[in-house]
């Protein structure tokens, strides 16, 4: 059993797709254009909001991708944050060559770290090539709202993120033979046995997780580690005992030679896996 914090999943996330690239080679030209190592931005930016838990530590990010494609798998969006007061000013800058070039198209990025942000309302200028969307940020305890942040260079695609409650832990349940479906479900059976209990929210995106209209958490989920098997079950439920007992119940399914793979992911921010 492994116990992991968040963000080194968030590193595999973004950096395998990058670093497996490099396994790659570019096909040979008689001449090599290099492009200039910055260069203004040409291409309009979508922004995904997101709250990171790491550890008992919560941050807000946008996570941003350009429309268009670019020559490396690792060109980055910049962009300047001030902060004043209850106002964040954010201008996105220019597409940036890297140094060492992945070789594959992709979409430029960049990861926006707004940090801890209390309740309230924020003014929240969003500026590409002088065009200023008047967007504002809106925190209370169950979500994180941007208003007004569409432009002709910027597009929010996620408006409305929902804050993942206290005691609430998530992951997936694998198995790679259909008749293992039973061995499957005797999980639930054992998180019901330590005092947890399915949870049903409020139709949306949480970042790590979407409840669908049906009240079900998506078969995807969003920004969890991916279990190499076969089927897959999400959940997602309420739990306030301690973390030892889940480290018990994860190490029981470590021993059972991959029948069933499991992680758990707590709103702590951190995970438990039987592989």
């Amino acid at each position: 059993m492994k116990v992991i914090r968040l963000r080194r999943i968030l590193l595999t996330i973004f950096g395998l797709p990058f670093w497996s690239l490099l396994f790659f080679g570019c096909d040979h030209t008689s001449e090599v254009i290099v492009p200039p190592p910055v260069k203004s931005i040409n291409s309009a930016i979508n922004l995904t909001s997101f709250e990171k838990l790491d550890s008992g530590l919560v941050s807000f990010e946008l996570r941003c991708l350009t429309d268009s494609f670019y020559s490396c798998a690792n060109y980055t969006i910049g962009f300047q944050l001030d902060t004043i007061a209850d106002t964040l000013d954010l201008t996105f800058t220019e597409i940036s060559r890297p140094g060492v070039c992945l070789p594959a198209t992709a979409k430029a990025f960049a990861i926006v770290n707004l940090g801890a942000i209390a309740n309230g309302t924020y003014q929240f200028p969003i500026t590409v090539k002088s065009v200023s969307a008047p967007a504002q940020i809106v925190v209370t305890d169950s979500t994180i709202e941007i208003t007004n942040g569409d432009s002709t260079w910027t597009k929010i695609l996620r408006p409305v993120l929902h804050r993942i409650p206290d005691s609430t832990i998530w992951g997936q349940v694998g198995y790679n033979q259909a008749s293992a479906l039973d061995s499957a479900n005797t999980f639930f059976d054992s998180l019901v046995s330590i005092g947890a209990s399915a949870e049903t929210l409020s139709t949306g995106s949480y970042g790590y997780f979407y409840f669908d209209n049906a009240g079900n958490p998506d078969s995807i989920l969003e920004l969890g580690p991916s279990i190499g098997t076969t089927f897959r079950i999400p959940y997602v439920y309420h739990y306030t005992g301690d973390t030892a007992t889940l480290h018990s119940l994860i190490t029981a399914y470590a021993n059972q030679a991959n029948v069933v793979e499991v992680n758990v992911i707590t709103s702590e921010g951190y995970e438990y896996r039987s592989w």
